[in-house]
């Protein structure tokens, strides 16, 4: 039977957009910090649960071995996760399931990102995340992803431009009172939003958190530990992740489905029955101002297609019936990618505890949820954290006192200090102190002058290359192209005939049965006009990539449209392949030049 688990510190660096620390130096200001928020020293850490995001972005293989040092992992049990985005919220469901298993009686949790570091521009580092085969030689960028998720939430839904920018002010202003913000701006207005340049229509500069760097880190700590470290424990009460899958035309791009079955996981474990009444502050993803509202509606607290409403009607608000990001968000205090997601946790720990000081939600919290989203826009990771009193008002109002816990045997005395370190970093990190969490957050911003001009500054690139094998099924479907042909597998099981194709069907997990030659037209799902290329310089013309559902299949494939007007294309618009000439055929996702608007018969 697992254990009770809670969150009893927290520390966290400045977010800054270059930081003059190296990323094991971030990773160590945030572990001090939340050590010495409740006057412990690494001597009291039983286990280290470290996160980090792609190890391009510091362009250091093992990067969890890099930084575990910092992160207190020496000559502990340590072990890196990683699952892009999502990665700081489930840095915390890996605290959670180390301690509740018995496996260690105090966790510390560290999350670190230095984005600064890739040049020229961190996107760099996410031009990898693309099927290299299929997707990477039409030289996408990650606004893609957003601006096609975004435009078929908006079209599906009916949704007004301004509900959504609601959401950046919102966060921009919610972090003017924040120590570690980047990106506080309390006189920001839905017009500057509206007014800023545009990127990949629809997503505006305004609608896009910052590249950041910092770090963030907790003290989590079984029942009976919990209470001697602290009089106030934060209840970790629910946790669940869930991963859909990364082909685009077999996912619902309106609906998080996978963020949803995280949070039935997470609410299920809780207790949870009724989201939107035993839930008080949500403190969801927010690295895209839409990708708020799309989670809060993946959390279940929302309708499909209201949550733009909400933020409209100041539900959303710091005063409002259920704040959302009080904090600023990522859109708002800063977006170094894992430890944005740890932040949320911390951000509860701190708002449960009535500790957030500007930041603080009106009356007293008892119960709110953390969520992160990473990969290519299908993992989930969310966390349920409540105080006592929330434990209680779920066991009365819902009739059940959630899963079973083991109660421990009373704690050994040996387990802690019996008297605080005597040099507790950061330990003015109390509101007793009348202090702020975070108290006094580390991270010095360089500019680029002082970057360059500093003794040992360093810039190399990576000459690495590769050769990849692109398989039975894929060079199969490349053969097909080279010969003006589109093909796919047919599964018996569930009916499906996929594209592109793969030899086993991830559904029904069986072989698939046979190939089958279907149509080369197909019909936009969803689609982007993207102004800049990965490295932010300017495009011209357009790329106008889309989502493109193959007819006689259930899949389809991302590519690019031509011999169309931008301004002419919409969602459900009928399309054709545009070959190149035979003899220009290489068997390539390119030999299809681009997909236009479908002429003829039927069109």
């Amino acid at each position: 039977m697992k254990r009770r688990v809670a969150v009893v510190g927290a520390g966290m660096t400045r977010f800054v957009r270059r930081a003059q620390e190296t990323g094991k130096e971030l990773a160590w200001e945030a572990a001090r910090g939340a050590l010495g928020s409740c006057a412990l020293t690494l001597e009291d850490i039983d286990a280290v649960c470290l996160t980090s995001a792609p190890d391009a972005f510091d362009g250091v293989h093992m990067k969890g071995e890099y930084l575990s040092d910092g992160a207190g992992g020496w000559g502990k049990p340590c072990i890196r996760t990683y699952v892009g985005g999502g990665s700081g919220v489930f840095a915390g469901i890996q605290a959670w399931y180390t301690v509740a298993s018995g496996m260690a009686d105090v966790a510390l949790v560290v999350a670190e990102e230095k984005m600064s570091s890739t040049q020229p521009h961190p996107q760099g580092a996410f031009l990898t995340i693309f099927d290299n085969v299929l997707e990477r030689p039409l030289e996408p960028n990650l606004l893609w992803i957003f601006a096609l998720e975004m435009n078929r939430y908006m079209t599906v839904h009916g949704l007004d431009k301004r509900d959504i920018a609601t959401v950046a002010v919102k966060n921009k202003r919610n972090a003017a009172g924040h120590p570690s913000a980047l990106l506080g701006q309390a006189d920001i207005t839905v017009e500057d939003v509206l007014a800023s340049e545009t990127l990949a229509w629809p997503v505006q500069r305004l609608d896009v958190s910052p590249i950041s760097d910092g770090a963030v880190a907790l003290v989590v700590a079984a029942e009976g530990v919990a209470e001697r470290i602290t009089d106030r424990p934060v209840w970790i009460e629910g946790v669940g992740w869930n991963l859909d899958t990364a082909y685009w035309t077999n996912r619902d791009l309106v609906f998080p489905e996978y963020v949803a079955n995280a949070a039935r996981m997470a609410y299920d474990m809780a207790g949870v029955t009724e989201p939107r009444k035993q839930i008080h502050l949500a403190e969801p993803y927010d690295p895209f101002d839409y990708k708020e509202l799309h989670h809060l509606e993946g959390l279940l607290l929302f309708d499909k297609g209201k949550a733009p409403e909400a933020a409209r009607d100041g539900v959303l608000n710091r005063d409002g019936d259920l704040p959302s990001c009080p904090s600023g968000g990522l859109l708002g205090v800063g977006n170094p990618i894992a430890a944005a997601g740890l932040m949320k946790l911390a951000e509860l720990f701190w708002q449960l505890r009535g500790e957030a000081g500007a930041r603080q939600v009106p009356g007293s919290p008892e119960r709110g949820v953390a969520q992160a989203w990473g990969d290519l826009m299908q993992v989930g990771t969310v966390v349920v954290m409540g105080t006592e009193g929330a434990r209680r008002g779920t066991a009365a109002g819902s009739g059940s006192a959630g899963p079973p816990h083991l109660t421990p045997a009373p704690p050994d005395p040996a387990a802690l200090p019996s008297e605080p370190p005597s040099d507790p970093p950061s330990a003015a990190a109390s509101t007793s102190h009348g202090v702020t969490p975070p108290v006094g957050p580390a991270g010095r911003a360089l500019t680029e002058e002082e970057f360059r001009g500093a003794v040992g500054a360093v810039e190399h690139a990576v000459d690495a290359r590769y050769e990849w094998d692109v398989g039975v099924a894929v060079g199969r479907f490349l053969e097909g192209l080279r010969a003006g042909r589109i093909l796919g597998r047919s599964c018996s099981g569930c009916g499906r005939v996929l594209v592109p194709p793969r030899m086993f069907c991830e559904r029904c997990f069986r072989a698939t049965d046979a190939w089958v030659r279907v149509e080369t037209t197909g019909t936009v799902e969803t689609f982007s006009v993207c102004h800049v290329a990965w490295d932010m310089q300017p495009l011209d013309p357009p790329q106008v990539p889309a989502v493109i559902s193959i007819d006689g299949s259930d899949g389809g494939l991302l590519h690019l449209l031509g011999d169309v007007d931008p301004s002419d294309v919409r969602i459900g618009m009928a399309v054709e392949a545009v070959w190149r000439r035979v003899g220009e055929r290489t068997g390539s996702i390119l030999d299809i030049e681009h997909f236009r608007p479908r002429r003829g018969e039927g069109a």
